[in-house]
This record gives structure tokens, sequence and C-alpha cells, in this order.
């Protein structure tokens, strides 16, 4: 699965996003409900999508192409 920057992901619930802060978890949400978000950024196993106009990271292997 190939994602980039600016394409549409489908996240399911229960699925944990996390905001980081010097590569370090931040703040960790869990979904309650399934996402259709954006990608961002790329880092290593993890995308940044746009949610709630911050980016906040899914692990790749969480995320559906649309």
């Amino acid at each position: 699965m190939n994602n980039s920057v600016g394409d549409l992901v489908y996240i399911p619930s229960d699925t944990s996003l996390m905001r980081l802060k010097e590569g370090t978890p931040s703040k960790v949400i869990r979904l309650e409900k399934p996402k259709y978000l954006l990608v961002c950024e790329e880092k290593d196993s993890k995308l940044g999508v746009d949610f709630q106009g911050d980016v906040w990271y899914v692990e790749k292997r969480q995320v559906y192409n649309v």
C-alpha cells in the first residue's frame, strides 16, 4: 500500500492517532468512528494526516487507500 501527500485514506474506528513532539507521542486519541482523512506527510512507518486542523500520526499499516 503506497500513500502519498495529498492522498485520501480511510482510517477505521478504534484506530489510535497521535500528536508528536520531537518524535515522541505527546497526545494519543482513539477514533470512535471511521474517518476519511488527507495525508499531509510521511515519517518512517507513520503517516501524518489532517485531523481537526492539526497533523496527527497513524501507523501506515492501519490505513486503507481510497
